[in-house]
């Protein structure tokens, strides 16, 4: 057989029994190396034909990664179907269209064009069409389809009292006008309705009906389960029910189901992904084999330790330790900063220093990960101030970000009246005014015959004759605030004003109201930047500080080939660099606030830190500051969980000088110690007695009690005990005795 290398745990997955199985591929661990090679198993060994192969991958640069791979080989990967789910179903629907209405040529909309037929519909239907209230009813329609599909939603009455329904609702009357059942449902049997007469599926749909199909028609089920006989699906830990209930339908007959997944890199539960369903999966399907891919090919033993240490603490994990073969690599390092102007500073002066020291380092090599991309302002000044390149992924720059330049077309229109794109823009936020095209398109014709600016225009109520008095308050309104707004301009500093524009406008208030930390960040951010700037420039004026801003270098980013990274977590997840920094680790930012109340949320926070630590090859650098902008004044921070954690493991507290001679940094356990000294033994263990110690004994310990050995390494066994949780012990001098 002709396959690639693979060690031993990596060619037992591969060449096993036909039948369901589950691969646990621990970061890094090669898994797209034995979803390759295992379809490659099936086409030269097991005689399987390439027609008879499914192969599902998350993305589609993934898809196209793993057809290269294959056509490397003599494997006939042009006839195997190798997709992504939504291309799958896609598939699918072209040729079953007529089981639902549909021609095969139905349009596949994107979200802009699902939402823009959902703001006609809620116009018509509630007289509104906010981009919140929008926003809200696109979001339930997703989340129904995808995790209710049995629901039944097309043109078909849902009961009131579905708890998921329920659900959705709850959501909907905190930031729409929907109040009841009745009214959300008018809104997605409308929506349905809609799509049909286009002649259109959304993405939603592209599962949602392949669901139903597969549900209400057998023979076409029947169809599928004959054509694609040997499924194979990769990072199985981000499907969602309506993914999950297609997988079990096409597979459950013939049971040739090969799933790769990690349910510690599980992390995108917002757009729908149950990690519980790897442990669904072996409970659905009973013969299940499990094997583990443990053996890490990318990053050092320092940082896989960390790594190891902070995932244990989530419950109702599968067990994985990782391990690797490579060097035991630098100690990954802590920085506490003063403010995030001073962690910025941090971050910049360590790729500058490591690019100077090593030649074979590029830009690229590096990346600043972050939970809220709120923090990446700092980040991006310190770096533009260098003349480092960059680019941001998982958002947008910092003054493109939707909020930012809201913020912006204010200040441009107080500092120029007759800019006419900042007074539209200002016009409606960040609450809406009920201004809508018609108004603006009329204001236009009206500035354009009185040869005036717009500001003008709506400065005097006989301007405004055309218009019914409820608009005309409206626009007049908006003047009076703007006068107030020029005002304050002309006798504060720039700092004092923007900080005081923000209250009046509100800016704050309304992503509060909205429980949207970004945004809420990035309005800080915002006015944190014109405060340094006034710091720099104590004589600037607010259009000193807009044309700085308008002027700001993105280095031509376009033809930039090598440029650091800046990320969000969630952006990066299956991509490696060299050196990462795992930046802004205070309680509320990493994790997040709202984290904390839900035990599972607060379980993918740390599933999310595991993956950051789990980017980085050779140098991971992890950081907070003392102090951050929040809320529109500076607060002092506490370091997160995870930063505490880290401290204790990779800089435990100095102990006396006679336990310091230990190797391995392991010491001997004298803590809180409930018995006198002498009651415990005196004198190291043989090597016959501390080799005795195996992983899953249980242990008694002469002041902890009760414990398991989870796992050892270099004598140094890791224990978790019953009341004091977990210890790493020495075995040599630790007072251990085996129990079972």
């Amino acid at each position: 057989m002709n396959l690639q290398s693979l060690n031993q745990a990596q060619l037992d997955a591969v060449t096993c029994p036909l039948k369901p199985t589950l691969v646990l591929a621990g970061a890094g661990s090669g898994k797209t190396r034995v979803l390759t090679n295992r379809i490659l198993y099936l086409t030269q060994e097991c005689g399987v034909s390439p027609r008879e192969i499914l192969a599902i991958t998350f993305t589609n640069k993934a898809a196209n990664e793993m057809k290269q791979r294959l056509w490397q080989f003599d494997s006939n990967a042009q006839f195997m179907h190798i997709s992504t789910i939504h291309s799958f179903c896609a598939s699918v629907l072209r040729r079953e269209a007529e089981a639902f209405n549909r021609s095969k040529n139905f349009t596949i909309y994107t979200e802009d064009d699902k939402k823009s037929m959902l703001k006609k519909i809620v116009k018509d239907l509630f007289d509104d069409s906010d981009a919140k209230m929008v926003d809200g009813f696109s979001d339930s329609i997703s989340e129904l389809k995808n995790n209710a599909p049995e629901l039944m939603l097309e043109q078909e009455t849902v009961q009131q009292n579905n708890d998921y329904v329920a659900l959705q609702l709850e959501k909907l009357q905190s930031t729409t006008q929907c109040s009841n059942t009745q009214d959300l449902l008018k809104v997605i049997n409308e929506y349905n309705s809609k799509m049909a007469q286009s002649n259109a599926m959304d993405f939603d749909d592209l599962l949602y009906y392949v669901h139903k199909l597969f549900a209400n028609f057998p023979e076409i089920l029947e169809k599928y389960r004959e054509i694609y006989k040997y499924i194979l699906i990769d990072e199985f830990q981000d499907t969602n029910k309506v993914q999950y209930q297609i997988f079990q339908m096409l597979g459950s007959k013939y049971g040739n189901i090969f799933v790769v997944g990690d349910d510690d890199q599980s992390i995108y539960s917002w757009r729908g992904a149950d990690s519980k369903n790897l442990l669904k999966f072996t409970k659905d399907f009973q013969d299940c084999q499990i094997f583990k891919l443990e053996q890490n090919y990318r990053s050092t033993k320092r940082i896989l330790d960390l790594a190891n240490k902070i995932i244990v603490a989530n419950a109702g994990r599968f067990d994985k330790v990782l391990w690797t073969q490579n060097e035991d690599g630098l100690k990954p390092q802590l920085f506490t900063a003063y403010n995030e102007h001073d962690e910025a500073y941090y971050v910049c002066e360590q790729i500058k220093n490591l690019c100077y020291l090593n030649p074979d380092y590029k830009l690229k090599d590096f990346a600043i990960l972050m939970r809220i991309n709120a923090l990446s302002r700092s980040f991006e000044a310190e770096l533009l101030k260098n003349h480092i390149p960059y680019k941001v992924f998982g958002g947008f720059k910092f003054f493109e970000r939707k909020e930012v330049k809201d913020v912006l077309a204010y200040l441009r229109l107080i500092d120029n009246p007759a800019d006419s794109e900042a007074f539209f823009r200002a016009l409606n936020v960040p609450r809406k005014r009920g201004i809508g095209d018609t108004t603006m398109a009329k204001l236009r014709t009206l500035s354009a015959d009185y040869g005036i600016c717009l500001v003008d225009v709506i400065s005097d109520e006989r301007n405004l004759e055309i218009f019914n008095s409820s608009i005309r308050k409206k626009l007049l309104d908006f003047h009076k605030l703007y006068v107030e707004l020029v005002e304050l301009c002309g006798k504060l500093t720039v700092g004092t004003f923007v900080h005081t524009a923000l209250d009046i406008l509100e800016f704050r208030q309304v992503y509060k109201e909205m429980d949207d930390l970004d945004r809420s960040m990035n309005i800080d951010e915002l006015e944190q930047s014109v405060v340094e700037f006034q710091k720099s420039f104590p004589g600037a004026t607010l259009s000193d500080y807009l044309q700085s801003v308008s002027l700001s270098s993105d280095l031509d980013e376009k033809t930039a080939k090598d440029f650091v990274t800046i990320a969000t977590i969630h952006a990066v997840k299956g991509l490696e660099f060299k050196t990462v920094f795992v930046v802004g680790l205070e309680e509320g930012i990493f994790p997040t606030s709202s984290s904390t109340y839900q035990l599972e949320t607060l379980q993918e926070e740390r599933r999310l830190m595991y993956v950051a630590i789990t980017r980085a090859e050779k140098r991971l650098y992890a950081t907070r500051a003392k102090t951050r902008f929040l809320y529109g004044q500076r607060k002092n921070t506490f370091p997160s969980t995870y930063y505490r954690e880290m401290e204790k493991i990779l800089a435990p507290e100095r102990k006396p000088i006679s336990e310091r001679h230990l190797e391995n940094g392991a010491f001997l356990d004298k803590l809180n110690q409930t018995k006198p000294l002498q009651s415990q033994p005196s004198t190291a263990k043989s090597r016959a007695e501390v080799v005795k110690f195996k992983p899953g004994q249980i242990v008694q310990h002469a002041t902890y009690g009760q414990g398991i050995i989870l796992m050892i390494k270099n004598d140094v066994a890791d224990v978790i005990f019953e009341k004091m949780g977990k210890k790493s012990l020495n075995l040599k001098f630790a007072p251990l005795t085996i129990i079972k």
